[in-house]
């Protein structure tokens, strides 16, 4: 009951429900105003450049009949909602100066060196991604061994802790981080923290100004408004750790409770991380520097080069970011390099399982060629509709020769991608349309390290404790009907 309350009274809820009052203003006044002929027919008009328009632009095809169909569904209200809806909420200015950022990082990697001739490493490369070796890889199997190990190195900082995350929820896992940064502040490390606001909407309102009274510098990333072309897009969605230039961490764990087995909303909840130290930790620096200079034109390069560490591997790391502002879709086109390169398999783990068109392609193919595919989704969900098209996508893997599993203990949130055992791919990009069209997100590409091999065999004993889709329960003709209503909507969902 307080868990409902709490949810009733919440800023998102309230924000929310005034979303739903403009959309119906919106609406009723459209419908009274059509009754006037040359309204009715300038609405229409609307509708039509508006399909025009959609149909000449560059985007993914399966994104463009999600809007397409409604449009044309209520011809009168559709144009004109697209116009409101679509609007990004991206000035020039701040277009801007998101190039600039882009443009200052690709500048100081110009002169490093390019190792290796392979493909990823070149494109990332030449988006300012530089491969790094001399880095030792620690993968970190569960939200509960992650946050053990972050939290000893949190305790161990000498100089700065950089945090930045999709979610920090109030609870036992946030106070304990809480109380150990207020201490290393107390010491005088230097602690920023950047949170997006709508992830976090549990966390008190002006959440900031309380972290700066403890002497921590934060930052909410896009505040939600309630205006009409208020929209879930274009959120932060990553995961980055950054403390004094040595550790590193990223994955898919958010701050929480439950990401740590301390509260069981999903059931078991598996998460997964990988730990960074060496050279490779300076990309995780610069891609957390990115984003605050993204959001306060902040330049200080505190500790720009980190300590050198002879570490003797002969791994390659390339710790990447993602953005909607570049109009690159950089994970979703290493993952179809990766896709495409494979020879004997391919293990994807992911919450969500919504593809495009290319993505779809590319798998189905691989699968044909003689590449051994599994993927592993959650078994129970945790939001509904979506699920509901997971499975529809997983169902059309599946007859295509691809396996793929439920975590049958509940909710699987990883992000990985492991082929043949050389490459991998780890971080917080989720296989559907927002992470890899909509929202900021970073990943580590890897190659040639022997954590490869673990990510391989924790994704097979995974397996062991999931069921195979095919022998799953089968679902009801209304079910399947809903499935095909919602996927027609799955880019937007």
């Amino acid at each position: 009951m307080k868990r409902i309350l709490r949810l009733i009274l919440s800023r998102t809820t309230f924000i929310l429900l005034l979303l739903l009052a403009q959309i119906m203003f919106f609406f009723v006044t459209i419908n009274y105003l059509s009754q006037f002929q040359y309204v009715h027919t300038a609405l229409y008009g609307v509708t039509v450049i508006i399909i025009a328009y959609l149909i000449y632009k560059e985007e993914n095809p399966i994104y463009k009949l999600a809007w397409i169909i409604p449009i044309l569904i209520f011809p009168l209200f559709g144009g004109l909602f697209y116009l409101f809806y679509k609007n990004t909420n991206i000035s020039k200015k701040v277009q801007s100066r998101y190039d600039k950022v882009e443009n200052d990082r690709i500048a100081l990697h110009a002169n490093d060196i390019e190792h290796g001739n392979n493909k990823i490493y070149h494109y990332l490369y030449g988006l300012g991604w530089p491969t790094y070796k001399n880095t030792k890889l620690t993968y970190l199997k569960s939200g509960t061994v992650m946050y053990e190990d972050m939290l000893t190195s949190f305790k161990n900082a000498k100089k700065f802790i950089y945090l930045e995350f999709f979610i920090i929820n109030p609870g036992h896992m946030w106070d304990t981080i809480l109380e150990v940064l207020k201490q290393k502040v107390s010491e005088g490390v230097i602690i920023k923290i950047i949170y997006d606001d709508f992830g976090s909407s549990k966390l008190p309102y002006r959440y900031t100004k309380v972290l700066k009274s403890y002497g921590i510098d934060a930052y909410n990333f896009n505040p939600m408004k309630p205006h009409l072309n208020f929209q879930m897009n274009y959120r932060d969605h990553r995961k980055i750790i950054v403390i004094d230039n040595k550790i590193g961490y990223t994955g898919g764990m958010n701050i929480g409770d439950e990401y740590i087995g301390l509260t069981k909303p999903f059931k078991d909840w598996q998460d997964a991380g990988i730990k960074l130290e060496g050279d490779a930790v300076y990309g995780l620096y610069t891609s957390f520097m990115d984003q605050l200079k993204f959001l306060t034109d902040e330049s200080n390069q505190l500790d720009l080069k980190p300590e050198r560490i002879d570490l003797k591997t002969d791994s390659f790391v390339i710790p990447f970011l993602d953005s909607p502002l570049d109009k690159e879709y950089t994970a979703k086109n290493i993952y179809l390099q990766m896709i495409n390169q494979a020879r004997n398999y391919i293990y994807i783990t992911t919450p969500y399982l919504i593809l495009d068109y290319e993505l779809t392609s590319a798998l189905k193919f691989a699968a044909k060629s003689g590449v051994d595919i599994k993927i592993i989704i959650p078994y129970v969900p945790d939001k509904r509709t979506v699920y509901m098209v997971s499975e529809s996508y997983a169902k059309d893997l599946s007859d295509h020769g691809i396996d793929v599993y439920k975590y049958k203990p509940g909710f699987i949130h990883q992000k990985m991608m492991v082929v043949d055992g050389m490459d991998a791919i780890i971080g917080t990009v989720n296989l559907d349309f927002r992470s890899l069209y909509l929202h900021f997100e970073n990943s580590i590409y890897l190659k040639n390290d022997p954590e490869i091999e673990k990510m391989s065999s924790h994704f097979l004993e995974l397996i062991h404790v999931s069921i195979n889709l095919k022998d799953d329960k089968k679902h009801l003709i209304l079910y399947k009907l809903i499935q095909i209503i919602l996927k027609g909507f799955s880019s937007i969902l």
